[in-house]
């Protein structure tokens, strides 16, 4: 043995590449989180209680998007880009499942959450993996989330978690622009 081997072989650092800086992350990231939070909060006054989306399954899909696009601006490697679009798409297909599961317990909020998960599955694509699709992602989800949220904060009975989606989609909306007009 020389002076320079040894008995053991450390192995060779993992060189990432890395996607660039992005701007949209300052208005992506902070919306998408906001969004996920307002699943805890009240959103609407019910007959005698107060109801909150975590107690209804069928409508956590744009809340549990807006964690997703959050963390993926959290990293800046093509690593955690393809795990982002496999997220995307596992969130998209679980979307389709649902939706058929619940087409026996109500089919008006089957189909309009059917038409959620085909419309999420075209804008991430069934393969590849690029950045583009991820920022049209964004914008589809940030798009249905503001019309959804916007139709009930025309109710009298919206309360704060209601309002605060309203602002982190269109947070969403904007960002998956900027990321987009960025991916260009």
């Amino acid at each position: 043995m020389g002076p320079t081997s040894s008995a053991v072989d450390l192995p060779r650092p993992r060189i990432e590449l890395e996607l660039g800086k992005r701007r949209h992350r300052r208005i992506t990231g902070p919306a998408g989180l906001l969004l996920f939070v307002c699943l805890f909060l009240p959103a609407m006054r019910g007959c005698h209680e107060t109801v909150y989306p975590m107690t209804m399954p069928m409508f956590w899909h744009p809340y549990i998007y807006g964690l997703v696009l959050a963390l993926a601006t959290a990293k800046l490697t093509v690593r955690h880009l393809h795990y982002t679009v496999m997220a995307l798409r596992i969130l998209a297909w679980l979307t389709v499942i649902g939706a058929a599961l619940l087409i026996a317990f109500s089919g008006g909020v089957a189909l309009v959450e059917l038409l959620v998960g085909v419309l999420m599955l075209a804008a991430i694509g069934r393969r590849g993996c690029s950045e583009r699709r991820v920022a049209l992602t964004a914008i589809a989800m940030g798009t249905l989330s503001l019309l959804w949220f916007g139709l009930w904060v025309a109710t009298p009975d919206a309360m704060v978690g209601v309002y605060l989606s309203v602002l982190a989609s269109g947070g969403l909306l904007v960002g998956g622009l900027v990321w987009l007009v960025e991916t260009s």
